[in-house]
C-alpha cells in the first residue's frame, strides 16, 4: 500500500482588527525570510519598521480601499493577501483595477496549498467585485515568485521602483485579466 501523504487543514477568513499584531509577525517574518539573505540588515529593517508594526497594520485593515484575507494553520497564522482597490502604474490598462499588494506564506508552510487558496479566492473576489484587471508589483529577483505568478496567468505589463531602506530596486508589474484562469 502506498504512503498517504494528508497536508494540513487551514482555515481562510477575513482579518479583523485583533489580527494586527499578528499579521506585523507575520508580515516581517515572511519578508526575512523571503528577501533578508539577499539585501543589506539596515535596508531590511528600515522597510520592516516602516511597514510591519502593529499599528500600521492596524491601519491597513482599517483602510476601506483594502482588504486582507488571513489563512490560519495550527492555531496560527500562515499566510496573508492583501488587496487594495484604487490608482495603478501607467502601464496597467484597466477601468477597475485591484493590486494584489502582498501575498505571504510562512516558509514553513509552503506546500501545504495556502498560496493557491488565498491566490483563488483573491482572484474571485476581485472578479465579484466587478474588478477588470489584478496586478502586483514583484521583485525582479525573486523568481519563485514569479513562477508562481506566471502560473496563475499573470504576464509582465512594465516595470516600478521599489524602495528597500536606502536602496531603489526593480519591482516588475504584473497583470492578469479578470476572470482569471486557474494555474496552468
Amino acid at each position: 500500500m502506498a504512503d498517504t501523504v494528508f497536508a494540513p487543514a487551514f482555515q481562510l477568513r477575513a482579518a479583523v482588527a485583533a489580527d494586527a499584531p499578528a499579521l506585523a509577525e507575520l508580515g516581517a517574518a515572511t519578508f526575512v525570510e523571503t528577501f533578508g539573505a539577499q539585501n543589506r540588515a539596515s535596508d531590511v529593517d528600515a522597510h520592516l519598521a516602516a511597514h510591519f508594526s502593529p499599528a500600521l497594520q492596524a491601519a491597513e485593515l482599517a483602510d476601506p480601499r483594502g482588504a486582507v484575507l488571513v489563512a490560519e494553520l495550527d492555531g496560527g497564522l500562515a499566510g496573508y493577501a492583501r488587496t487594495l482597490d484604487g490608482a495603478a502604474p501607467a502601464c496597467v490598462h484597466a477601468a477597475r483595477p485591484r493590486e494584489l499588494a502582498r501575498l505571504y506564506v510562512r516558509r514553513s508552510a509552503l506546500g501545504a496549498g495556502i498560496g493557491p487558496a488565498l491566490m483563488r479566492r483573491v482572484l474571485d473576489d476581485a472578479h465579484a467585485a466587478g474588478r477588470d484587471v489584478l496586478w502586483l508589483g514583484v521583485w525582479e529577483h525573486n523568481p519563485r515568485a514569479r513562477r508562481f505568478y506566471e502560473k496563475w496567468g499573470f504576464v509582465e505589463a512594465g516595470d516600478v521602483p521599489y524602495v528597500l531602506g536606502d536602496d531603489v530596486q526593480r519591482d516588475l508589474v504584473l497583470t492578469v485579466a479578470l476572470p482569471a484562469p486557474g494555474p496552468r
